[in-house]
C-alpha cells in the first residue's frame, strides 16, 4: 500500500459554474465507487455522468467524473477527478463525505509532489507547474511552459552527464591506480569545467529578470504635495483609483495596485507628498510612503513643473538612490517653469522626463523608460529563449561553478585524484538538486509548501 489516498478541490474556492474534486492514491477508485456505484469498473480517461451519493444514499450532486488508472495520471496513482456543481456546500459535501470513506485533505502541492516522487515530472518541471499557475502575461506563461516542458531541464542535464563522464574518468584512475588504463587527463578535465561554468554563468544571469518576471517589479511615486502623483499612477493603471483634488494632502497612505508592461508584472505604489504634517496620521503617511520608495526597485519623484519649486525640493530628490529614481516633471501643459536640463543639475539625476497627466503627453516615454531601467539587461535571453532560472536553482548552479573552480585550482596545484573526485561530487549533487535527483526531504517539504491546495 502506498500513501493515504488524498482529495481536495482542484478550482478557486467560491460560487461557480463549475468545480473539480481530485482525488489521488490507491484507494482513490474504491472510494468512487461507493459515492458513485461502478466506478471500479470504468475504462480509464473516459468520462461518466452520475448521481454522487453519501454513505446513506442521500444524492449529493449530478457530476461527471472519470477514472485515470496510474501509471497514466497526474500523479502517476489511481486518479478520479469529479466535475460537479461549483456550490461550496455540493464541494464541501463531496470532500467530507470522501473523507468519511478513508481519504484525507491533501496538504499544499500534494498532488505535485507525488508527480515529481513518482518519477512523472522532475523538479525544475514542478516548480513550472507553480509559476505556470500564478501566470499573469503572455511572457510568464511562455517561460512557465518551456520549464514544464523540460526546456530547462534538458540543459541541466547536460551539464550533469559532462560532470558525470569526468567524474567516472577520475574514479576510475582511483580504483586502478596500479594498472596502465588511459584515464583522465588534466588537460581535457580543466576544458570540460571551464566549457560547463560558462554554461552556468549563462542559466545563472537569468536569476535577475526571472525574479523580476515571477515576484514582479515595485515603483513607488514619491514627492512633494501637489505634484500630481496621484494624477499619474490613475494614468499609469489607465483606470481612476486614486482621489485627485487639489487640497494638498489628499492621499494619506499607501495605494497599491498592479500592470503590465512588455509582459512583466509592475507593482504601482502612491505616497503621501512630502511636507510638513499637519496631524499624526498626516505625518505617519509621510513616513511610510518614504520608506516605499527607499524600499521600491524604482522610485519616481514628482515635481510640479508649472511652478519653481523649492530648494527643499530638490534637496528631497537628491536623498534617494541615484540609480533607482527617476525624476517626473509633471503639468508639462500649464508651461514648465524648469526644464529637464536644470533639474539634472540641480540634483545630479542621470534621468528626467517631462509628462503631462492632463493629456497623457509623455506617457509612452515614461513606460518605456520604466521598463528599460527596471528590466535586467539579460531580458532579451529571457523572451528569446524562454529560460530564467528562480533563487533556489541559482544557488544549486553557483554551488556547481564555485566547486568546478576549486578542482581547477586543484589540478593547477597538482592535487591527487582522489581530492579532483570531491569536487567533482559535490559539483554533480548541487547540479542534480535542480531537478531533484539529489535533494533533501526538507528542501522538498519547503518547495511544495508554496504551492496551493490542490494542485
Amino acid at each position: 500500500m502506498g500513501e493515504k489516498t488524498i482529495v481536495a478541490l482542484g478550482t478557486p474556492p467560491g460560487e461557480s459554474a463549475i468545480a473539480l474534486v481530485r482525488l489521488s492514491g490507491d484507494e482513490a477508485v474504491a472510494i468512487a465507487d461507493r459515492m458513485m456505484d461502478g466506478a471500479e469498473s470504468w475504462e480509464s480517461h473516459l468520462t461518466h455522468k452520475r448521481i454522487i451519493k453519501d454513505h446513506n444514499g442521500e444524492a449529493l450532486d449530478d457530476v461527471i467524473a472519470v477514472v485515470m488508472r496510474g501509471p497514466n495520471s497526474y500523479t502517476g496513482e489511481d486518479v478520479v477527478e469529479i466535475s460537479c456543481h461549483g456550490s461550496m456546500h455540493i464541494v464541501s459535501a463531496l470532500i467530507e463525505e470522501a473523507m468519511w470513506l478513508g481519504a484525507v485533505v491533501a496538504p499544499p502541492g500534494e498532488f505535485t509532489k507525488r508527480a515529481f516522487l513518482n518519477g512523472k515530472i522532475d523538479l525544475a518541471q514542478a516548480e513550472a507547474v507553480a509559476d505556470l499557475i500564478s501566470s499573469e502575461t503572455k511572457l510568464q506563461r511562455s517561460v512557465a511552459l518551456k520549464h514544464l516542458r523540460g526546456g530547462l531541464s534538458k540543459r541541466v542535464r547536460n551539464i550533469e552527464e559532462k560532470l558525470l563522464a569526468q567524474l567516472s574518468l577520475v574514479e576510475i584512475s582511483i580504483d586502478f591506480s596500479t594498472e596502465e588504463i588511459e584515464t583522465y587527463s588534466n588537460g581535457e578535465l580543466t576544458e570540460t569545467s571551464r566549457t560547463i561554468r560558462k554554461e552556468l554563468e549563462d542559466l545563472i544571469s537569468s536569476k535577475l529578470a526571472g525574479r523580476k518576471l515571477r515576484n514582479g517589479i515595485k515603483i513607488t511615486l514619491t514627492g512633494p504635495r501637489n505634484a500630481g502623483k496621484s494624477s499619474i499612477y490613475n494614468m499609469l493603471l489607465g483606470e481612476e483609483r486614486a482621489i485627485v483634488s487639489h487640497i494638498p494632502g489628499t492621499t494619506r497612505d499607501i495605494l497599491r495596485e498592479r500592470i503590465h508592461i512588455n509582459g512583466f508584472t509592475y507593482y504601482i505604489e502612491d505616497t503621501a507628498g512630502i511636507a510638513e504634517a499637519e496631524s499624526e496620521i498626516e505625518a505617519k503617511g509621510i513616513s511610510v510612503g518614504i520608506e516605499a520608495a527607499a524600499a521600491a526597485d524604482m522610485a519616481l519623484f514628482v515635481i510640479d513643473g508649472s511652478v519653481e519649486p523649492e530648494e527643499s525640493v530638490y534637496e528631497l530628490a537628491g536623498r534617494l538612490n541615484k540609480k533607482r529614481k527617476l525624476i517626473v516633471i509633471n503639468k508639462k501643459d500649464l508651461g514648465l517653469k524648469i526644464g529637464r536640463k536644470e533639474v539634472q543639475e540641480i540634483t545630479g539625476a542621470d534621468s528626467v522626463i517631462e509628462v503631462s497627466a492632463l493629456t497623457s503627453e509623455g506617457f509612452d516615454q515614461l513606460k518605456e523608460w520604466i521598463y528599460r531601467n527596471t528590466v535586467s539587461a539579460e531580458v532579451g535571453k529571457v523572451v528569446n529563449e524562454k529560460i530564467a532560472v528562480n533563487s533556489r536553482q541559482a544557488v544549486a548552479l553557483q554551488r556547481t561553478m564555485e566547486a568546478l573552480a576549486r578542482m581547477e585550482e586543484g589540478v593547477s596545484a597538482g592535487q591527487p585524484a582522489e581530492i579532483l573526485s570531491i569536487e567533482l561530487r559535490e559539483a554533480t549533487a548541487a547540479c542534480g538538486e535542480i531537478t531533484g535527483r539529489s535533494i533533501t526531504e526538507d528542501l522538498l517539504g519547503n518547495i511544495f509548501s508554496k504551492f496551493c491546495v490542490g494542485k
